[in-house]
């Protein structure tokens, strides 16, 4: 009988035993919702913060879905609005969904650390869901002012209208612009530049900021810009280069010296992206485009803007007034009739054309009706217009031009853009 009982309470001892836990050894269920992601100690923060890929709001085409995958995460996009296709007047607000890679996470990102080209971003401490807002999209056509076109990189192009005009003295030269196009209201500035390239050529010691025109930009470089303008932009790029992809052209990749490639490029006039102004284009744009038959008196401009009576001083930084040997920001000066600004002075401004020498003074003559006139088929030296900080007044006419080749650089040479 006690042995009956001592094994019994050994037994019970036993079951004792198993069935209970020290309360140092407890450890607590995990919350593994949805909502959080469970992390390692080892995992890395994401210090990939510029999103690439969020294509910014084109009035006429398709929102972007997802973004450019990294290394670091990858993302998708839903649009507010949600419209199947981007409306005219109309601000738009990408919601970026972030997921973080094997390796890493998104604790410790900072608020608003996030950044997306042509956008306000915004994200909250230690998440993923970035909220982009863009500038309104461009109006539908219908006046001048609604035929503007606004660009979330580079701001403003006016509407400049088709029209003919006479180009020089002689009174049978007559060029034709057959189809309206916008030019940017400003010269691409160094800010512009920078952002779109991953580099600021220009030369810091003539320059007063990064809301100066860019300089020390090579006619092969402007074009790179303008390309890869578009494809951020989801645009159809204008110019094509042999063996180049413009999508993961870098600034390096870009030719300093003469290259048989680049000046074999070829353009589509016919796509929306933006591109250089062709010299004809230029001279139109810069005399106002304005008059209902044939303009015959404004190539005899002296500067863009100018009615006989009013001051180059008022619309133009060049060497009478500025004797520090620097640029100004762009805009600071008057624009002319359609509203572009520095048309003349500040830098000169790359054209398209290559300079077409016939081998008697002047060295640059073409003859007759031209139509949509967009230079000769080669040569050595591509075309500016417009004069630059220290160009005298002479430089600053509608008329004058001047010449480099397409991979020279200087501090006082830059451009601006066209698109249709």
């Amino acid at each position: 009988m006690i042995r009956k009982i001592l094994g019994l309470f050994v037994v019970m001892t036993i079951m004792l035993f198993i069935g209970c836990k020290s309360p140092t050894t407890d450890t607590p269920a995990k919350d593994t919702s949805a909502t959080e992601t469970a992390t390692s100690t080892s995992d890395k923060t994401i210090t990939l913060l510029d999103i690439s890929g969020v294509v910014p709001p084109v009035r006429g085409a398709m929102p972007v879905t997802t973004i450019t995958e990294t290394a670091q995460y990858t993302g998708t996009i839903t649009w507010t609005p949600s419209d199947s296709s981007y409306a005219a007047s109309t601000l738009y607000t990408a919601n970026i969904v972030l997921t973080a890679k094997a390796g890493w996470t998104l604790t410790g990102v900072a608020a608003n650390s996030f950044k997306v080209m042509g956008a306000t971003a915004t994200n909250a401490a230690n998440k993923g869901i970035v909220t982009a807002v863009f500038p309104a999209t461009a109006a539908a056509p219908g006046n001048a002012t609604a035929n503007d076109y606004v660009s979330a990189n580079i701001g403003t192009l006016k509407y400049v209208p088709a029209g003919s005009f006479q180009r020089d003295y002689t009174v049978t030269n007559i060029s034709t612009i057959s189809t309206a196009f916008r030019m940017s209201a400003y010269e691409i500035t160094r800010a512009q530049f920078l952002a779109v390239m991953g580099t600021d050529p220009s030369d810091a010691t003539c320059s007063n900021g990064n809301t100066d025109p860019v300089q020390c930009v090579s006619w092969y470089q402007a074009l790179a810009f303008c390309n890869k303008l578009s494809i951020a932009e989801g645009l159809n790029p204008v110019y094509t280069v042999t063996g180049v992809d413009f999508a993961t052209l870098t600034y390096p990749g870009i030719p300093a010296t003469s290259n048989a490639a680049w000046n074999a490029v070829t353009a589509t006039w016919t796509n929306s992206g933006y591109r250089l102004p062709t010299e004809m284009e230029w001279m139109w744009a810069a005399m106002g485009a304005a008059g209902t038959g044939i303009n015959t008196t404004g190539y005899k401009k002296y500067f863009a803007g100018s009615t006989g009576t009013n001051a180059l001083g008022d619309y133009a930084w060049y060497s009478a007034n500025v004797t520090d040997g620097k640029s100004r920001p762009v805009g600071g000066k008057l624009p002319n009739e359609l509203g572009l600004y520095d048309m003349n002075g500040n830098v000169w401004e790359w054209n398209w054309d290559w300079y077409a020498d016939n081998n008697t003074w002047p060295n640059y003559t073409v003859s007759g009706t031209l139509v949509d006139y967009r230079g000769t088929a080669s040569g050595a030296n591509r075309v500016e217009h417009g004069g630059g900080w220290n160009s005298n007044m002479t430089n600053c006419t509608i008329a004058y031009w001047y010449y480099h080749y397409p991979y020279y650089r200087y501090n006082n040479i830059g451009f601006r853009v066209v698109r249709l």
